[in-house]
């Protein structure tokens, strides 16, 4: 009743209905029987419309009007002649039905593939568009959920040698971020012939039965960054279709995954190196131990206060750990002096930035914003700096923030030749600095973070007071 309801009044149905009454009543008035073979072309456009379905409602119709034809105006039902006038009518219906859905499935197909082509397209832009592993991660999970191949994903890596469920999508979601309570799995099991994919559902109660499938994840020349798991319920074994379509994101998702991990891993080495530089020039300049941690640590702060991006806060920390650089130029007369320098002394001490910058302008990773902070941190808001006198918005954003925190880690800190400020001593002075040396808005901000419950707490556990002091020295530039 449900098909009736739906479609057996449309116009399809309606004109094939009204074809078959008319001939009906002009075969019955003005043809010979023989004629009555042809009613069946009357029902074709509707078996063509709704194909297998539609013989239901086509064969009866047709078995009926045959029927109605024999019995009127004389009753003459012989078996022959019944055959003869119906058989070859329910052959070309049948065959018209058999041809309908033959094309839907085949434009279903079609359908089918446009729209896994679609999604895989849609994945793949969206996996390389990523900004960071995890963002990564997710996408090409919702991505290969959206393919509507398995309900139950599970994106799995090694941890400390233990299988560890980084993204999930099903069942499997509740183990996200835990280890799977099979742990006899190695790193080597993921890419190996003779790997089963029940190795990692072991102990999981909900897999009993499970149809299950893995794709594994390899960043370039073949190195395994993981497995992507697929389940679903039943005894219902994943096709080679099914596979190669999660295969297609699996491949772009270890490609870009692993190309992100190579340059973290880079970037990490590039930052312990300009780190342990840092470090280096804080011993040759004795300054107070944790001078660079501290700075870079509340220059971020601040940074992030201001609403700038990742990248941003990186170059800015680059330029935290390198600003004092050009100094390996000064001879340790002139640096170590413990006296006040004389004019000359002091020309050539304020030539560290210079020096800093055309050290660095040589060193290929490094972007134009780090050079900024090694170059422009001693340029003052009012235009008093050095070494190009720039004043106000000319100072770029990174030098304006290091300068900010350089000068609060200058006071906070106990010096051979000073104690350490307090906090009320600190906010007093930033406040005097402010349209001076240093921009208004940033010490505002800043101002704001350190007073805050948060900041108070940061200082104290960064509290400079109780660290030891290098040999002696005086303030330097």
């Amino acid at each position: 009743m449900g098909i009736v309801s739906r479609g057996m009044f449309n116009n399809q149905r309606i004109l094939s209905l009204l074809g078959l009454l008319v001939w009906g009543v002009v075969s019955f008035l003005y043809l010979p029987d023989t004629y009555q073979a042809f009613s069946f072309l009357f029902l074709i456009p509707w078996v063509w419309k709704d194909g297998l379905p539609s013989m239901r409602w086509a064969v009866p119709l047709l078995f009926l009007f045959v029927m109605l034809e024999h019995l009127f105006p004389q009753p003459n039902p012989s078996l022959d002649s019944l055959l003869v006038t119906m058989l070859p009518g329910l052959v070309a219906l049948g065959f018209v039905a058999w041809l309908r859905e033959r094309d839907r499935r085949s434009q279903k197909e079609l359908e089918d593939s446009l729209r896994f082509m679609h999604l895989l397209e849609e994945g793949s832009l969206n996996i390389s568009t990523a900004n960071d592993p995890l963002e990564l991660t997710e996408s090409a999970m919702t991505s290969l959920h959206n393919l509507n191949i398995a309900p139950h994903l599970a994106f799995v890596r090694f941890r400390e040698g233990k299988p560890v469920v980084v993204s999930a999508r099903g069942a499997l979601e509740r183990y996200r971020g835990r280890h799977l309570p099979q742990q006899k799995l190695s790193t080597h099991a993921s890419l190996t012939d003779t790997f089963v994919v029940g190795n990692y559902l072991e102990g999981i109660p909900e897999s009993a039965g499970w149809s299950t499938a893995a794709v594994p994840v390899s960043a370039r020349q073949k190195r395994p960054l993981g497995v992507v798991i697929l389940a679903r319920e039943g005894n219902k074994p994943f096709q080679s279709k099914e596979k190669a379509m999660a295969n297609s994101l699996a491949r772009v998702m270890g490609a870009q995954l692993g190309q992100m991990e190579a340059l973290k891993y880079l970037e990490d080495a590039y930052d312990g190196t300009l780190r342990a530089l840092g470090l280096a020039l804080e011993f040759r300049d004795h300054e107070t131990q944790g001078h660079t941690k501290r700075v870079v640590a509340w220059a971020d702060q601040l940074a992030q206060d201001m609403g700038l991006d990742a990248s941003m806060r990186k170059y800015l920390r680059w330029g935290a750990y390198l600003h004092d650089i050009g100094k390996l130029s000064i001879s340790d007369q002139i640096l170590l002096k413990p006296d006040k320098l004389d004019e000359d002394e002091w020309e050539i001490m304020k030539s560290h930035v210079v020096m800093g910058w055309e050290m660095l302008s040589r060193v290929p990773f490094l972007p134009q914003e780090t050079l900024e902070v090694v170059r422009y941190h001693h340029e003052s808001w009012d235009g008093s700096g050095y070494p190009d006198g720039l004043k106000g918005q000319d100072i770029p954003i990174l030098a304006r923030i290091f300068a900010v925190v350089d000068t609060f880690d200058a006071l906070y800190s106990p010096r051979p030749y000073k104690r350490a400020w307090k906090p009320a001593e600190i906010i007093e002075e930033l406040q005097r600095l402010k349209g001076k040396k240093l921009d208004p808005k940033l010490v505002d901000t800043f101002i704001k973070r350190i007073t805050s419950p948060s900041g108070q707490v940061a200082m104290e556990a960064a509290n400079p007071s109780k660290a030891s002091v290098k040999a002696s020295g005086r303030p330097t530039a």
